[in-house]
């Protein structure tokens, strides 16, 4: 679940959750380091939710890392985006359709996770990534996202996400979804997934899904 780190309102209900979610904190927001280290009392995942550069002018977070910056400005903002977010298993790229094109770019990044044994997922933001393919040449431990839940913030579109992610998993053995923090799609999981576990699906981390 991405996005976290804004604010702590329905945090708790976040982490009463009983599903193994993996929590992705975006860096340097009010509520970053406080819901890491909430989410790791709780005995939950955490990565980091890295802003990277996209191609469009959303708006993007103060700390974006851009595909014009310096090695040494991308290990900066890196390591500082790091220390904001404690306990990290991992890193995933919030945004960064521009970004995550650039091989010059993501070699840095990945190289620079490879030597923190942590692992990458790509959100898949655009069909041109070129991470799996880095992830590939260095030995990255590496994953990318199938199904986006909540592109529509109404539970039963949610729903039908959910049974999307479902029958990949079911075809691949495996499928990785991301949703946001939002009480709707936190409503659709509490909803859903004992039925999807009647079907013979698993809720895991997502570190169990990285190769």
């Amino acid at each position: 679940i991405d996005d976290f780190g804004y604010n702590i309102k329905d945090i708790d209900a976040w982490l009463n959750f009983d599903r193994p979610i993996t929590f992705s904190i975006l860096p340097n927001l009010p509520y970053s380091t406080q819901i890491a280290n909430l989410a790791n009392n709780a005995k939950r995942e955490i990565i980091l939710h890295l802003p990277l550069e996209p191609k469009n002018e959303e708006p993007q977070e103060k700390f974006t890392i851009t595909t014009k910056m310096s090695k040494k400005e991308v290990l900066k903002i890196l390591e500082d985006a790091m220390k904001s977010v404690p306990y990290l298993k991992g890193v995933s790229n919030h945004q960064g359709s521009l970004a995550t094109e650039d091989k010059k770019l993501m070699e840095i990044i990945l190289t620079e996770l490879k030597k923190k044994a942590l692992f990458f997922l790509d959100s898949l933001v655009t069909n041109k990534s070129v991470c799996r393919e880095i992830a590939s040449q260095i030995g990255l431990r590496f994953a990318q996202r199938d199904i986006f839940l909540d592109n529509i913030d109404d539970v039963e579109s949610i729903k039908i996400q959910l049974n999307k992610l479902a029958q990949i998993a079911q075809a691949k053995g495996f499928a990785i979804g991301i949703g946001h923090v939002h009480p709707k799609t936190l409503e659709a999981l509490k909803e859903n997934c004992p039925l999807l576990e009647e079907r013979g699906i698993e809720f895991v981390y997502l570190s169990e899904l990285v190769k």
